[in-house]
């Protein structure tokens, strides 16, 4: 009996020490300048692998930050404070029962952010005890610091707070332009991203556009809001407004008639269109995260089109075995979508805020518009797509495959289009290329990719798969009115891809380069994978972001940009009846832009 007794004890003991495992871990840090000298006030953000703000925090006078009682998990976290670069750091792993602890150094150049792991111990000092005990995370601040606000100040947030705005001139040549962009030969624009109230994030964005051979390209604006989960209101959703007008849109090079129109020479109407997104996440189970939501967009031009395009995509967590991803689209592209999928982990520090690029983004592109027996028509494409990703330390294995039913699909020309239906054809007015309705089509594909972070600062990444696609049809054009896209046999087509994300840790300087291969003579519709980051652009392209350090005490810093896309010419598929080379379906334009950005 005595024996049984004891058994049970320890057996009870055993089944105690198990439920005490520590389930959270903690996360402290320090924030100095490049001297060492600690810096009061620094906004420091917490985000979760789903790049979601969870918490937020302000350092203490001696530079000291945490975050306290976090699950176990993997975090990114950002630091900025006024006249310096910010600092990001992502897969920061919160272990349980470990501290991880950061030194987080800000300069005006060079800002960056040293991680390591310990257990705690009652060595502990007792101003991380009082840092830990200040922590938002668990209980209110009781500590009084007279350099700190009061508690009544903190119940009166600032109307504006964390405040970043961006200044920007760029260019570029006046050659193939993608007909889906509205920048022009000369460009300016603004984003700027504020705090309302504590709780409101706000980002608006404008551009101005001129393209020198016809006037006006672009004016554009674009609004977003959101609301932190914390604000009162559950899980708000994410808001966007975008409204876009282009001047003399339509106008044929040299003859001063409209496309699809049968007005008087030079009376080029105006392109204007708006559009409104809501975008919303939930988490039903522990395991599983949605986003969904829903794009509506109106078009006028000399006619009127609109569309709604709601989406989806879910995401199921299998913990060590990686995590399937689902995706649906009706519509438009599916913009919310890729701009809430992540970052390439060598963009993470980029010195812009993040927040201004989306606003920015917003407005790269025109509607997809083309017509289609002289009527104003917008693209619209069903698509289904699948994919698993899978993370094994360093390195990442995504699959995806879709399938796509579009109407109104279009083609990109450039070149001689008197072969083709005019009621079929549509001329920006912008760029030297013609959109072409090639009405209804069907199509599947798949794509592999693996990618490598070598270190902090390389990343790399292959992709291999199959695509359906067009190729031209023997026998030159042959394309009357009533045969559209008689020219094109469809098919499924190879398509590889290799990429390469770069920073270097002295200057600062970000560097992308990407070459896109797909089998020779084929057309490959692109197609927005959002169940990976892989993706397939033609030809080879570069992408450079430069900081310059400042000087004279400026607040902000600059940085000087630069974009080349298929520098090599290729995927121009050549049509014609002749020579050969007197139509051209172009399916990535080539282009070259720099830029200078003044961020503060």
């Amino acid at each position: 009996m005595v024996v049984t007794t004891g058994l049970l004890a320890l057996g009870s003991q055993s089944r105690a020490a198990d439920l005490a495992l520590p389930v959270t871990g903690n996360l402290l840090g320090s924030v100095m300048d490049s001297a060492g000298t600690p810096q009061l006030g620094a906004s420091v953000q917490l985000f979760n692998r789903y790049e979601r703000l969870v918490a937020r925090t302000i350092t203490a006078p001696d530079g000291r930050f945490a975050f306290a009682g976090l699950p176990i998990d993997s975090y990114s976290v950002r630091v900025s404070l006024a006249s310096f670069l910010p600092a990001f750091r992502d897969g920061i792993a919160v272990k349980g029962g470990s501290d991880s602890v950061l030194q987080i150094h800000l300069a005006t150049l060079f800002s960056n952010i040293e991680l390591s792991y310990t257990v705690p111990s009652g060595a502990m000092s007792n101003d991380w005890k009082w840092v830990l005990r200040s922590s938002p995370a668990t209980r209110p601040i009781t500590r009084f610091l007279p350099e700190e606000e009061s508690a009544s100040a903190a119940l009166r947030p600032k109307v504006f707070s964390g405040t970043h705005a961006m200044l920007s001139v760029s260019g570029g040549e006046s050659g193939l332009l993608d007909p889906d962009s509205t920048q022009g030969d000369l460009g300016t624009g603004f984003a700027l991203s504020t705090n309302v109230l504590g709780k409101n994030q706000l980002q608006v964005a404008g551009t101005y556009g001129q393209n020198t051979n016809f006037g006006p390209a672009a004016m554009g604006l674009c609004a977003i809001y959101s609301r932190n989960a914390d604000g009162g209101f559950g899980n708000p959703p994410e808001v966007t407004l975008t409204v876009l007008q282009l001047s003399r849109f339509g106008e044929s090079m040299g003859s001063g008639q409209l496309a699809g129109s049968n007005g008087p020479a030079g009376a080029a109407p105006t392109l204007r269109t708006m559009s409104l997104s809501v975008y919303e996440v939930a988490d039903p189970l522990d395991n599983v995260h949605l986003e969904y939501g829903m794009t509506g967009e109106s078009v006028d031009y000399l006619q009127h089109a609109s569309r709604v395009s709601p989406f989806l995509r879910t995401t199921v967590q299998l913990g060590g075995a990686g995590e399937f991803i689902l995706a649906y689209n009706d519509g438009g592209r599916p913009d919310e979508l890729t701009a809430h999928q992540g970052y390439e982990s060598a963009e993470a520090d980029a010195p812009a805020p993040v927040d201004l690029d989306s606003a920015v983004n917003s407005l790269a592109r025109l509607p997809q518009i083309s017509n289609r027996n002289n009527r104003l028509e917008l693209e619209r494409s069903q698509d289904y797509e699948l994919g698993y990703q899978k993370k094994s330390g360093s390195r990442t294995y995504a699959a995806s495959a879709f399938y796509e039913n579009v109407s109104n699909g279009r083609l990109t020309l450039a070149g001689d289009v008197s072969s083709l239906d005019p009621e079929d054809v549509l001329f920006d007015g912008i760029s030297k290329t013609s959109t072409y309705n090639i009405g209804q089509y069907t199509r599947r594909g798949y794509l592999a990719s693996v990618d490598q972070q070598m270190n902090s600062l390389v990343d790399m990444a292959v992709a291999y798969g199959r695509m359906g696609g067009f190729t031209s049809a023997d026998g030159g054009l042959a394309v009357d009115g009533a045969a559209q896209g008689r020219f094109l046999q469809s098919g499924t087509h190879n398509v590889a891809s290799a990429n390469l994300n770069a920073r270097t840790r002295f200057s600062g300087t970000r560097f992308s380069a990407s070459y896109g291969w797909m089998d020779p003579s084929s057309i490959i519709p692109r197609h927005v994978f959002t169940t990976q980051l892989a993706s397939i652009a033609p030809g080879l392209n570069f992408a450079v972001r430069q900081p310059l350090p400042s000087f004279f005490g400026m607040p902000g810093h600059l940085e000087v940009t630069a974009d080349l896309r298929n520098l090599l010419a290729q995927g121009y598929v050549a049509l014609g009846s002749t020579d050969g080379r007197s139509l051209l379906i172009v399916q990535a334009p080539r282009a070259i832009r720099g830029g200078l950005n003044f961020t503060f």
